[in-house]
């Protein structure tokens, strides 16, 4: 995947985005046992793994957007890298721990992750 054509305003908000489809695939089917189902919004702490996108995606998304942040100090894209791969560790967890995957686990991968690649491809932009 080249991205090098992509501006870093528009990295950040696609991760901004990614975070966004991650909580509504939270609320998708992650588990079958027959007629038994369950969302991710099912599992424990799912309440806190919210909070982590909300973070992650906001943060993009005002970096993006130039907002001021209140207390900011630093690059955020770090802070937001570091949540990102939470989310992304958290959805591989889930994939080898449940029995009957459903679509929205794998949704959830797809979407953390590819946030997250978004997410080092404009670090890597700020490291030069």
């Amino acid at each position: 995947m080249d991205l090098r054509g992509i501006t870093r305003e528009q990295k950040q908000l696609g991760a901004a985005v990614c975070m966004l489809l991650f909580i509504i695939a939270l609320f998708l089917k992650w588990q079958t046992f027959g007629p038994i189902s369950g969302s991710g919004a099912d599992l424990g702490s799912w309440w806190l793994v919210l909070v982590i996108a909300l973070a992650a995606g906001a943060l993009m998304a005002t970096d993006a957007l130039d907002i001021a942040l209140p207390l900011r100090r630093r690059n955020p894209v770090p802070v937001a890298m570091y949540l990102m791969s939470l989310l992304v560790f958290y959805a591989v967890v889930f994939v080898f721990a449940i029995d009957g995957i459903a679509y929205g686990v794998w949704l959830a991968l797809i979407f953390s992750l590819v946030g997250l690649l978004l997410t080092i491809s404009v670090s890597r932009e700020d490291g030069r």
